[in-house]
């Protein structure tokens, strides 16, 4: 893990990147080669970083035509039953993946390139955002990469998502995963993880009993 901040250091910094703490959590569940990331993300990072001095709205347009060529969201009929496409190093190498993580890698080529570009969620979906826009602009990672209206979405819970809060998002997706898959190791790990998050006393809880349940399968 050399070149990555370890999980469990970076979850305790409150203004924690979305991207840096997505791969960063990857790095736990599977081998990452920093360099190898680095070469992943630098076409797109190269595309992005003449946008750094331009507006908010002009970034979000900006990224519509270029995230296409370096990120697709892959159908979930496409997926394999590992967690391929949930990795965020997984997601940048292939240049595929979940909606989610597409997001997240987007938005640590993003953070490279200098840009300040931040994630919106909803239970059905995931949009990058810019948090100086004053209308409200949403650009979608699936079906495929487009500016939408958030008024059109009619989605009461849709909300600003902070890094930790993506990271949890991304653990949750890995969990259900391991667990409909019987990766039962992989599932103990994410478990483990998610209690490194700041939270609420009564999260803790419920997932100090969640990890007591994957270990007691393991025995």
């Amino acid at each position: 893990m050399a070149g990555v901040v370890p999980f469990h250091e970076l979850s305790g910094v409150e203004s924690a990147a979305h991207g840096e703490l997505a791969v960063s959590l990857g790095a736990e569940l599977a081998p990452l080669d920093p360099a190898l990331l680095d070469a992943s993300l630098a076409p797109l990072v190269a595309d992005l970083a003449p946008l750094r001095d331009t507006g908010p709205v002009e970034q979000l347009l900006a990224a519509e035509t270029i995230l296409p060529h370096h990120l697709k969201a892959e159908p979930r009929s496409h997926r394999d039953i590992g967690l391929g496409d949930l990795l965020p190093q997984e997601v940048a190498r292939r240049r595929r993946g979940h909606e989610l993580t597409v997001a997240l890698v987007a938005l640590e080529a993003a953070r490279r390139a200098g840009l300040r570009l931040t994630l919106v969620a909803c239970p059905t979906a995931v949009f990058l955002a810019h948090p100086r826009v004053e209308s409200p602009v949403l650009l979608s990672a699936a079906p495929e990469w487009e500016l939408i209206d958030a008024r059109e979405l009619d989605e009461p819970e849709l909300a600003w998502q902070c890094g930790h809060e993506a990271a949890s998002l991304l653990l949750s997706l890995i969990l259900t995963r391991t667990r409909e898959t019987g990766h039962l190791s992989a599932e103990l790990r994410a478990a483990e993880l998610c209690l490194a998050l700041p939270l609420e006393d009564g999260d803790h809880e419920r997932l100090q009993l969640q990890l007591a349940s994957v270990r007691a399968r393991l025995n």
